[in-house]
């Protein structure tokens, strides 16, 4: 394959997995204004990445070409990093939060947060009672 109609097949490729990202999610600006870590987002994010990865993988397995390859993978972790940390803002402090969780908080009372989170979910049998 020619090296110019190499490039031009690997950005044509590019596009085609940038518009993946276009057509499966909202605009960046909108998902920075949602609450973090938003399960829609995120199940969106990854279905695009999926289309987004087989059809670079497709088009460079059909030329034999790296640079496609390379070019459109580049493209496709680009456009997951740029969503996933844009998931990730606090619309209070405009900053992303980190991937790691924090450790839980102690209160007057021992460990709090995770203890907390786990006895809410724990079943309970429902009190009725008789106000008078």
């Amino acid at each position: 394959m020619k090296p110019d109609a190499e490039v031009t097949i690997a950005l044509a490729t590019s596009v085609m997995a940038y518009g993946a990202y276009q057509m499966a999610l909202p605009t960046t600006a909108d998902i920075r204004s949602l609450e973090p870590d938003n399960a829609d987002i995120q199940g969106a994010e990854r279905a695009a990445a999926w289309v987004a990865a087989g059809g670079v993988s497709l088009v460079a397995l059909l030329t034999k070409s790296p640079a496609v390859f390379t070019l459109g993978g580049a493209t496709v972790v680009a456009a997951s990093w740029m969503t996933r940390h844009a998931d990730r803002v606090d619309t209070v402090t405009k900053k992303a939060s980190s991937l790691v969780p924090g450790p839980a908080a102690k209160g007057p009372q021992g460990v709090v947060g995770d203890e907390v989170a786990a006895v809410q979910q724990l079943p309970s049998t429902p009190v009725y009672g008789v106000a008078v």
